[in-house]
């Protein structure tokens, strides 16, 4: 009872007491009063008790249903014909990018020494299954550095080619025409000499034809192809020719191959000195391959067998290691080695390419590397500069070499001996993305050469006509998509040379070639060329008594359809 008295007390008075205060504060405006809070502790506020409540709510009624269901189904039929819609798939119509393109081509040009030049080239329009061509071109130089026509030579090339594919297969083949005329005006200066009474020809008839696999990345690949050649030139000289030549491999993983090299050859010589001639030459290369990031190593056997005949031969068949490896250090310096032997193969056709001033031989052999050893350094620096520095040594028999006949110094005569090559080696590329692109080579070689005695009387006592030292350097200049600008220079020294009708000897004086090549597109169908051989005008002579043409230029257009 005492709690209700003193709760009516409090609401009574204090809202008074607070007016009060509100009143003094208005008239002392700032002034801090003195007040008393009076504050119970032992003050225990409470409700009464009531009583739970614990019923649950009722459940409600379960709705009826029925025990069993039926059911039915109807069928509609409609007198409309069905639509007959003739569904195909969308083909997307890309953009083959050959609109600029062009399938054939045509170039006529001329210069001075009397050199008109010819070319066409007609391919067949775009299919996904055959591919033919045809190939026409003459050059010539119907005069030359030595009494005009005596000097003359020009050069006739035909060419027909086809490709046919299949699913699988691409089936190919080639038969051509090629007639070089040249002339032995290597005589001594002031002699009357007819043109037609030094003239040389070479014909050359040749076809061949294979097989290969198209997919590349299948597990096994395979070409195989025969050939046929038929040369003969303007005096006895004859060689007819039938080759096989395969390969097939096999790749176990990305890192693994292994596979078969094949090729057999069957010549048939014919000159002054001999007729009714069979060279044979087979050689089987079975091979390994295995290469990594880092390493890769290619091994194999050499077996030849070849039936020549020459002194001192220890057999018709030959068995060669060959192993080449790389290791690379870094992407931008690796070393290398290789030890290779093997047989190479000498016919008259690529002597007389090779000396086009050559006359009648005596004989003709095959050059058995007993051995080359080799090893360096190379690397890549950025795809744009690479590099390559080695050293080889390699011990041959049946070297070949030229030296001037003993009976008609014009003409060249083959002579062989036995011996070491030692080759210093170096090259260096450098391309500025399109636009330049440069690469030059350095060689430098030292020969020893057995000694020639009684027994040898034909040997070459020296390598008579091998370049002692070659320099290449060759660059290309794109600077737009209208110009193309090609420049190089080429040289060698360090020949020595051999009379075998007088005896004399000589070194003959440094080659240096400079040349260059201008082609600018006027349109994409029309362009205009200049080009310029020898351009600091040297006598240079590659082969004793025969200079080369001074400043020879000739400029054209070509067109292409």
């Amino acid at each position: 009872m005492n709690k209700v008295l003193k709760i009516i007390y409090l609401s009574l008075f204090l809202p008074l007491a607070s007016v009060y205060a509100q009143d003094q504060k208005g008239n002392e405006r700032g002034e801090v009063t003195d007040a008393e809070f009076i504050i119970r502790k032992d003050r225990v506020l409470s409700l009464p008790k009531r009583t739970r409540n614990f019923e649950t709510v009722p459940a409600l009624p379960q709705p009826e249903r029925k025990s069993s269901f039926s059911y039915g189904a109807r069928d509609f039929f409609f007198t409309l014909p069905p639509s007959q819609s003739e569904i195909k798939p969308y083909q997307k119509q890309f953009p083959t990018g050959t609109e600029s393109l062009y399938h054939s081509l045509a170039r006529i040009g001329y210069g001075n020494y009397q050199s008109p030049l010819a070319e066409l080239y007609v391919n067949n329009l775009q299919s996904d299954y055959l591919n033919y061509g045809v190939m026409l071109r003459h050059q010539g130089f119907y005069e030359g550095p030595v009494d005009k026509k005596n000097s003359a030579e020009d050069h006739t090339n035909i060419r027909l080619n086809a490709n046919y594919f299949t699913e699988f297969v691409e089936v190919f083949g080639e038969v051509g025409y090629d007639r070089d005329r040249y002339h032995f005006y290597g005589y001594t200066p002031g002699t009357e000499v007819m043109a037609e009474d030094i003239q040389q020809l070479f014909s050359t008839i040749y076809g061949k034809g294979g097989v290969r696999n198209i997919a590349k990345d299948d597990p096994f690949n395979y070409e195989a192809k025969i050939g046929l050649r038929l040369f003969n030139d303007d005096y006895n000289a004859r060689e007819h020719q039938f080759s096989f030549e395969g390969l097939g491999y096999y790749n176990v993983n990305d890192d693994f191959r292994a596979g078969l090299d094949v090729s057999a050859y069957v010549t048939s010589p014919s000159d002054v000195g001999y007729n009714d001639i069979n060279r044979n030459y087979a050689k089987l290369t079975p091979f390994v391959r295995y290469k990594t990031t880092m390493f890769e190593v290619n091994a194999g056997v050499n077996l030849v067998n070849e039936n020549d005949v020459y002194d001192n031969k220890n057999g018709d068949f030959h068995v060669f290691p060959k192993v080449d490896a790389t290791y690379y250090i870094h992407e931008a310096f690796a070393v290398y080695g290789q030890y290779i032997g093997d047989v190479k193969r000498n016919t008259y056709y690529g002597f007389a390419m090779e000396n086009p001033y050559l006359g009648p031989s005596d004989r003709l052999l095959n050059t058995v590397q007993k051995f080359k050893a080799e090893g360096g350094i190379k690397g890549s620096v950025n795809d744009a500069f690479t590099y390559k520095l080695g050293v080889a040594y390699g011990d041959y028999d049946n070297m070949h070499f030229y030296a001037n006949g003993s009976s008609d110094s014009t003409r060249f005569e083959l002579l062989y001996n036995d011996g070491a090559v030692l080759n210093y080696t170096g090259s260096l590329g450098y391309s500025l993305s399109d636009r330049y692109h440069l690469t030059a080579e350095a060689n430098y070689y030292h020969y020893t050469l057995d000694d020639v005695d009684a027994s040898k009387p034909s040997a070459a006592a020296s390598p008579w006509q091998r370049p002692e030292w070659e320099i290449n350097v060759h660059n290309t200049f794109t600077p737009d998509e209208k110009w193309l600008i090609q420049a190089g220079l080429d040289m060698m020294g360090g020949i020595y040379a051999q009379n075998l009708e007088s005896g004399v000897t000589d070194t003959l004086d440094p080659i240096l070639d400079l040349n260059a090549k201008i082609d600018y597109k006027i349109t994409d169908r029309l362009s205009v060329f200049a080009k310029g051989n020898n351009l600091l005008n040297q006598k240079n002579e590659r082969y004793w008594n025969y200079q080369s043409r001074g400043i020879q230029g000739i400029g054209g257009v070509t067109f292409k359809f």
